[in-house]
């Protein structure tokens, strides 16, 4: 056991360690929750990281790096010490620190593994703190501030965030500085602070073309959208479908290039792709247009990015918007070894389901990917938000645009994009409205664009269908309908959203598509039934199905940072069992992983997102289900959560021999299944 640096600093006198599990013990039934309670620790957080135990019982292992997780363990230096000499002593351990088997390495954190490398024109640092119980270690911030001050770093204490077990504090000070404040042993890292990034509309030269506006009436006066961005100019063409303006930071002047960008967004929500002589159909909605960014964040404020952040914790605590887009974040590609403060904050927030946001994931794609500078940009690597990029091409053959950072996420949340929405390129400039009271059209390209058009598709969904259906289903269904032209997950994630609500929410001859919707309890099982038409079904069918659902996170613990999962078994009839099987024959269909670091890491049962396709003859269909299973965590541990989880759950059937295959089974389950009726009529473009 490595003992604790000499020069830490200690609130209380507790320090924080690092307990690598071995990779044979990572699954949450081997927690080490006795060994830690008899020891009087406490585990603050957790992470992935590589490793090569001195002994395994897997082929091969002397060649091979495995991953597994690496505890953040907080306690009295007392604690530490008598833990020390029971492993060093020849007597036999007690049985209450059994698990200490299941312990690999314990080790410091150093300073230089703390400071990350960068360097920021204003010195300007992000620094996280684990927070231990009040119990452990009750002077642990005011303690961090004396030293801050001691130091010279200045600290925005009104700016800090906590967010489930970590404290993210933005600091001004130089490096060596920050390097003496990260001796404190709950300092997790210290890095330099990323500035804000618009995902920029790149701008084509060409003469703006007049542009053709429809009347001001929007289809769904119900539906709540806000759009979070740099406000909008004095003079523009959207007043009619505008419900309300806001600036979060009152009496502070606008900036024209945050201006410029807030408009384009807010046209490509409203309006769409616009073309020269073409009336747009009707905007979803009307707009609340709230200006989060403003002549401050422009002026080299050292602070802005968290200053940004509390307008948009603002917008999302308020609970007034079902849809909100957020085209800006952190200049910062997303890292697997810690969530940043913008996602955790968002992803925190919006664990109840009730929102659907979509996020630009930015336009560093033509960047290093080798580096992971062209890797998507925070806050797009949230688990429960939508993350947007752009396509090549609206109409025709499409790819991803050149510049749209691609993925993969973190895991959980490793398929990112979610989605792609025509964003515009060179070729085939997306075309918004300028500035100025006579409507004009200008040509552009961007994530930013792509963004507020797959939140219109959402919106046009719910215009369509009614409230009967959550954000969570229409989440679901936008993902469901995404084509992905088998073209690389981590270019087009679930694929490119369809050019219409058309394409989201209709079923052709031969199709039908169900939606299930609602709760779950811990530990609970749901049986999600397949409807099959009175005589069964006929020929080879095709079953497509997506689960999407919000979590709880664990931001301290990004190696488990959902604190939700679903195990999904697919039974193609109910009434067969293998001989002597309690439960009846299972079929693969959600792809399975054989150990828990694979679940971890492979789209496991810890994604928020399932989606897959089978094919089978119909003979073997006899009364089908899904079998869903609710499970729960914290911090890798088993659960004591009893609160519901939202989910929604899309299935299509395709039967090519069965025409009337929707009608069929409404027929079959008149009293079981309601059909969605729209409650409008889809408005052509006009010519």
């Amino acid at each position: 056991m490595a003992e604790i640096e000499s020069d830490a600093l200690a609130p209380d006198s507790v320090y924080v360690m690092r307990f690598a599990l071995h990779p044979a013990y990572i699954a949450k039934s081997y927690y080490p929750a006795q060994l830690l309670r008899q020891a009087e620790l406490e585990a603050v957080g957790s992470r992935d990281r590589p490793i090569r135990p001195e002994a395994h019982v897997t082929k091969d292992w002397e060649e091979r790096e495995f991953t597994t997780s690496e505890l953040f363990v907080a306690g009295k230096k007392s604690s530490f010490e008598r833990l020390s000499e029971l492993l060093a002593a020849e007597s036999a351990l007690p049985p209450a620190f059994e698990e200490i088997r299941e312990i690999e390495e314990i080790s410091s954190l150093r300073v230089s593994e703390k400071v990350r490398p960068g360097t920021h024109p204003r010195n300007a640092y992000e620094l996280v703190l684990h927070l231990p119980s009040a119990r452990l270690a009750p002077h642990n911030r005011s303690e961090f501030l004396r030293l801050a001050e001691q130091f010279g770093v200045e600290v925005e204490q009104g700016l800090s965030l906590e967010v489930r077990g970590l404290w993210f504090v933005p600091a001004v000070g130089s490096e060596s500085q920050i390097r003496e404040l990260a001796r404190y042993s709950t300092v997790r890292v210290a890095r330099p602070m990323p500035a804000l990034a618009l995902a920029p509309i790149a701008r084509s030269v060409q003469i703006p073309t007049r542009a053709r506006l429809p009347r001001p009436e929007v289809v769904d006066p119900t539906a709540r959208v806000a759009i979070l961005d740099g406000g909008l100019p004095k003079d523009h063409s959207l007043a009619p479908w505008i419900e309300t303006y806001r600036e979060m930071n009152e009496g502070v002047a606008n900036s024209a290039a945050y201006e410029a960008h807030g408009l384009a967004v807010a046209s490509a929500f409203l309006f769409g792709p616009m073309r020269a002589g073409i009336q747009p159909p009707l905007p979803p909605a009307k707009i609340s247009v709230i200006r989060v960014l403003d002549a401050d964040s422009h002026n080299q404020d050292p602070f802005e990015l968290y200053r940004t952040l509390a307008h948009v914790e603002e917008v999302l605590l308020s609970r007034n918007y079902d849809f909100i887009n957020l085209s800006l974040g952190p200049a910062l590609p997303v890292e697997d070894q810690d969530v940043h403060a913008w996602t955790s904050l968002i992803d925190d927030l919006l664990s109840d389901g009730e929102t659907l946001l979509t996020v630009a994931v930015g336009n560093n794609g033509e960047m290093d990917a080798a580096s992971g500078n062209a890797r998507i940009q925070v806050p797009s690597d949230a688990v429960n938000a939508l993350a947007i990029g752009s396509a090549s091409s609206e109409t025709g053959a499409w790819s991803r645009a050149p510049y749209s950072a691609i993925g993969p996420g973190r895991g959980p949340g490793r398929v990112k994009p979610d989605a792609l929405a025509f964003g515009g390129v060179d070729a085939e400039p997306f075309y918004y409205l300028d500035a100025g009271a006579s409507p004009v059209l200008v040509p552009g390209a961007g994530t930013s664009l792509a963004a507020p058009l797959a939140l219109r598709r959402a919106t046009e969904v719910r215009a369509m269908l009614g409230s009967q259906l959550s954000t969570l289903a229409i989440r679901a269904l936008l993902l469901h309908s995404a084509d992905d032209a088998g073209l690389p997950r981590a270019e087009v994630g679930w694929g490119n959203l369809p050019l219409d609500v058309d394409g989201i929410i209709s079923a052709g001859d031969g199709v039908a598509r169900i939606v299930y919707q609602g709760e779950l309890r811990p530990g609970k099982y749901l049986r999600a039934q397949l409807p099959v038409p009175l005589g069964g079904f006929r020929g080879m069918v095709r079953v497509s199905a997506t689960f999407c659902f919000a979590s709880p996170i664990d931001t301290q613990s990004p190696d488990v940072y959902t604190r939700a999962g679903l195990e999904v078994v697919f039974r193609p009839d109910v009434t067969k069992f293998a001989k002597g099987a309690k439960t009846p024959k299972s079929r693969s269909f959600f792809s399975a992983a054989a150990d828990e670091a694979s679940l971890r890491n492979d789209e496991g049962k810890w994604e928020t997102v399932l989606q897959a396709t089978d094919r089978m003859n119909a003979s073997t269909l006899g009364d089908p289900v899904f079998d869903v299973h609710y499970n729960a965590r914290d911090q890798g541990d088993q659960s004591r959560e009893t609160a519901p989880l939202k989910y929604a759950l899309v299935i299509t059937i395709e039967a090519p021999k069965m025409i009337n295959l929707h009608q069929e089974i409404l027929a079959t389950y008149p009293d079981l299944l309601v059909p969605i009726q729209p409650q409008i009529e889809l408005e052509l473009p006009a010519s």
